[in-house]
């Protein structure tokens, strides 16, 4: 187990080749790109109506119990 150990540690990690922003650019304008951000920020839109919702149910749901 110790020789296992030993060739698991010895392995290097290669290193992470960097980005190039010019090409995000240059196509930051696709069809694409603009019809995903827009499925996103409607995903993330529907999720904090919905959360808004829950509170205010719980809310109201609190407010019609009467007190013991």
């Amino acid at each position: 187990m110790s020789q296992n150990q030993l060739t698991t540690a010895n392995q290097s990690i290669p290193p992470i080749s960097p980005i190039d922003p010019t090409l995000i650019i240059e196509h930051g304008e696709s069809p694409t790109a603009i019809i995903l951000s827009i499925a996103i920020l409607i995903s993330i839109l529907v999720g904090s109506i919905t959360g808004l919702v829950r509170v205010v149910m719980l809310m109201i749901l609190r407010q019609s119990k009467p007190f013991r």
